[in-house]
């Protein structure tokens, strides 16, 4: 499981806990029989809806208003206890003894068709898990959540990295770090949070920031993926990912609980291994205690549900331990929580299933009932009298309950707003020790009371996070007025050393509140090529960056490179002014001189170095170009994007300058003309077009349009999101070529309509169809032809949409008409990830197919199968190509992502 560095220490933050600040406290100690205490066994007083948990030491503590309660203690794998107490002016001492509770399998259990029940079970569960997702409306909560941990190992190398020492710096080895808050968290359906912190308590000082555990409030095991990455095993296609044992059922009052082991069919780190019980009936989460193995360490997550009104059963407890063991670092970590629920409110327009409404003690009104069933209700009702459900039928359940939750939902806006809203109490640091000992539902350990007593003194107020990041800093900051660290070897450097460490590798610059000014550097990398017209190139560059109005801006970038074996110094100068954020208003200007290529797609500069450097093998061919473009482009309705461009350029041909290579110096280098059958010449169907010095005016119009276009708003201005509609575009561009003996103008028209599904558990569907054509042909140029993505080189630099990897670079294009098409499906397992080596890797399997026309050459297919995500950062594919009906070729690509 891919987990980002808030998910290692917050993961645990999955939902709820508690505030109280009366007298009267019930407490006491929870053990086996064996006198073993039971850490963060679940505390629930059914009549406040009102749950705690346990310390590592077994001990709770809990203050109540006075009067009578049933409290119920509960430890997964154990039998309930249920206790009934009067609280008047004094407090209670109630010692529990927790019984092993013992899961037996009833003969009437056994399918006729002989499959383990758990199929049954887990499909009924899977199949309503829509359903518990969608029940509840609102709900109102008092939450309290606690959390500690240690960094028990850290490679000296880091430590001298990351400017920390043992004895010294913000974070230190061995050191347990405390802290716990107090918040009242609001839930309206189906995605609003609003996140109130009441009080924050820590071992260091929280001024500079605490993580949000929002984003984990939010999760639940009911939807498909937890924390972006973990399958869930109530996901749709969790029989895919998982094995599900019976273990027995128990009775537990009025309800029936089914003990589900879950094992992973493979070992990855994107699944859980451990076990889940089931209510049956209502096929429900009534606890899990599931464990994950990932990259990082070793997470395991254990939650307690609870009914608290009309037989919904939500989360009161929750646990969370992580042994962290990740590039020499070792670690540990622990949170655990508990909740008040002050407000429960189900969402009545749901039908609810028989089995509710027998398990709604309290008997409320059901307002659907009133209205007779639908057809998708009565075939609800119908799947869940099956005994035996088939894999088809959970499928069915899960689509019907997941659209009777859709149409009991107002239509979403199109604008996507922030999901939390954080609000801090300006005392939320400034409690004292005796408002925490009052309202603190779990006892201190000795090693949190120890950790708590290291806090500094005194605390400013607390500093709220964005709650869609997480910045962790390690290691002591920089102060003013401070000796340390970076500043001390910055104050050893002398000013000559400072410019030419600046001049070498750059700086940025801020000239006012608004205004930047950054200087690549004159050993500027991305600036540094060789090619066989250029020789070695090598160039810097700067960007001067100014803020207008809240969200406006205006950049200019001037860049100068040479080339060595041309002797020509090339430069480009680009500038664009953002005027209109809300509508993404923006002017843009370009000029330069240069060398380009004579395809957009192209070939990467840093593998045509290496390519010509080592192998002699210079895949790029090259036009010189003296250009200028203007144009503008701006949002006319949501969703619909105009853009008008213009263009002058002076084309010239170019000769190969420069002879040089580290290896294989005896073979010749190839001529700079594409390997393109127009270039050439003498191919059936394709009239002459040779590279000729020409000018070049053209004026292109692209409209876009996206239905229903979400987006969102920062800072003034406007982002887009996703759509649940593909993408349609139109371009047309209207060109004049002038030479001395072949003046003429054209017209180019294409369009094209892609989209990108995510769904499931990491899966992905992405395709594109684009088709177009020239009008006035005869006037068309080899720089303005319809090139397609070809990438030939088996080592490629980034990703590369909608190549064709087996073909020659710039060796398809077509001056005619012409279509492509491209499918791409990706996901976690299909072929390879279930081997043992692989199948603990964050890599993905695509499946893909390329197809082109054109009206000179027919059909081209390419199919492909790779893995993507190797270390993260590479894919390996392997590809064959067809022409018509024929085989035609086959490679492998190795694709690095570097940014």
């Amino acid at each position: 499981m891919k987990m980002r560095g808030r998910s290692f220490l917050l993961i645990a933050l999955f939902l709820t806990p508690f505030i109280t600040n009366q007298a009267q406290v019930l407490r006491g100690r929870i053990t086996d029989t064996g006198g073993a205490p039971m850490p963060a066994a679940s505390v629930y007083i059914t009549e406040l809806r009102q749950g705690t948990t346990s310390n590592s030491d077994g001990w709770y503590e809990i203050s109540l208003p006075p009067g009578n309660y049933t409290v119920n203690y509960q430890f997964l794998g154990y039998l309930p206890v249920t206790r009934q107490f009067t609280l008047t002016g004094n407090g209670v001492t109630a010692d529990i003894v927790l019984t092993e509770q013992l899961f037996e399998i009833p003969p009437v259990r056994v399918s006729a068709s002989g499959k383990d029940p758990a199929y049954f079970i887990m499909r009924k569960a899977i199949g309503m898990a829509p359903f518990h997702l969608s029940q509840v409306k609102m709900w109102q909560a008092e939450v309290y959540i606690r959390g500690g941990g240690s960094v028990d190992k850290i490679p000296e190398m880091l430590k001298r990295r990351m400017k920390i020492e043992s004895n010294g710096g913000d974070l230190k080895e061995g050191r347990y770090y405390f802290s716990e808050s107090v918040n009242m968290i609001t839930f309206n359906a189906p995605d609003r949070y609003v996140h109130r912190v009441i009080s924050s308590n820590s071992s260091e000082d929280l001024t500079q920031g605490q993580a949000s555990p929002m984003d984990f409030i939010e999760a639940s095991f009911y939807q498909p993926v937890l924390v972006e990455m973990a399958i869930s095993p109530l996901a749709p296609n969790a029989f895919s990912h998982y094995i599900f044992s019976f273990m027995g059922s128990s009775s537990q009052g009025d309800y029936v609980i089914d003990k589900i082991s879950v094992t992973p069919r493979r070992k990855s780190q994107q699944l859980f291994t451990g076990v889940i019980y089931i209510v049956e009936d209502l096929w429900a989460i009534h606890s899990l205690d599931l464990t994950n193995e990932n990259m990082a360490g070793r997470i395991r997550v254990r939650q307690l549900y609870t009914p608290v009104k009309e037989g919904i059963w939500m989360p009161v407890s929750h646990e969370f331990n992580a042994d962290i063991a990740f590039m020499g670092v070792k670690a540990r970590a622990a949170y655990t929580s508990a909740v008040k629920y002050l407000e429960v409110e189900p969402d009545r327009s749901m039908r609810r299933p028989p089995a509710y409404e027998m398990a709604d003690a309290a008997g409320a009104e059901d307002v659907t009932s009133e209205r007779p069933k639908s057809a998708a209700e009565r075939e609800i009702d119908a799947l869940l009298a099956k005994d035996d459900l088939t894999a088809r039928d959970m499928s069915r359940l899960a689509r019907l309950n997941e659209k009777n939750a859709r149409t009991t939902r107002v239509k979403p806006p199109l604008e996507i707003e922030d999901k939390t809203t954080v609000i801090v109490e300006d005392d939320a640091t400034s409690r004292d020790s005796a408002y925490w000992a009052e309202v603190r539902p779990i006892p201190l350990t000795r090693e949190e009371s120890a950790s708590l007593a290291t806090a500094p003194a005194a605390k400013g107020k607390l500093a709220v996070r964005d709650t869609t990041t997480l910045s962790i800093t390690i290691g002591a900051g920089s102060h003013p007025g401070s000796a340390s660290g970076s500043d001390t070897a910055g104050m050893r450097k002398t000013p000559a050393s400072r410019f030419i460490r600046d001049l070498a590798g750059g700086k940025r610059w801020q000239l006012s509140k608004n205004t930047f000014l950054e200087f690549d550097g004159l050993a500027d990398l991305k600036s540094f090529s060789f090619n066989t017209v250029d020789g070695f190139v090598a160039g810097t560059g700067m960007n001067l960056s100014v803020k207008s109005g809240k969200a406006g801006r205006f950049t200019l970038a001037p860049s100068a490179r040479y080339a060595f074996s041309r002797e020509r110094l090339m430069w480009n100068v680009t500038a664009n002014m953002l005027y209109d954020p809300k509508h993404s208003g923006n002017i843009f200007f370009r000029a330069g001189s240069q060398s380009d290529e004579f395809s957009p797609s192209g070939v990467n500069q840093l593998v045509n170095t290496v390519s010509s450097l080592f192998f002699r093998d210079n895949m790029m061919r090259l036009y010189g170009s003296r250009y200028i473009i203007a144009g503008h482009r701006s949002d006319i309705a949501n969703g619909l994007t105009l853009s008008v461009s213009g263009m002058y350029e002076k084309r010239d041909t170019l000769t190969n300058n420069s002879s040089f290579s580290i290896f294989r110096k005896d073979r010749p280098w190839s001529e700079n003309i594409p390997d393109n059958p127009y270039a050439t010449g003498g191919s059936e169907g394709y009239d002459y077009e040779p590279p000729v010095s020409h000018r070049h005016l053209s004026i292109t119009t692209s409209l876009t349009w996206t239905p229903r276009q979400r987006y969102r708003i920062a800072d003034g201005a406007k982002i887009p999101a996703d759509s649940d509609y593909p993408t349609f575009a139109l371009s047309w561009r209207h060109g004049y070529n002038y030479s001395d003996n072949r003046p003429g103008s054209y017209d180019f028209i294409w369009g094209e309509v892609s989209r990108t599904s995510r769904y499931g558990a990491l899966n992905e569907f992405r395709w594109r169809v684009r088709a177009g054509g020239f009008l006035n042909r005869e006037n068309v140029r080899l720089q303005d032809m319809y090139y397609f993505n070809t990438q030939s080189s088996p080592v490629l630099l980034n990703f590369y949409e909608d190549a064709f990897y087996l073909k020659p670079c710039y060796s398809v294009s077509s001056r005619k008409s012409f279509a492509e098409g491209h499918v791409r499906y990706t996901t976690p397992t299909l072929l390879l990830k279930r081997l043992p080596v692989l199948s603990r890797t964050l890599m993905r399997e695509n499946i893909s197919l390329s197809v082109l026309w054109t009206a000179e050459a027919g059909y081209y297919y390419e199919t492909g199968y790779s893995l993507s995500e190797v270390f993260l950062v590479g894919t390996v594919g392997v590809y064959a190509g067809f022409t018509g009906t024929s085989f035609e070729s086959a490679g492998i690509r190795v694709i690095l992502r570097i940014d």
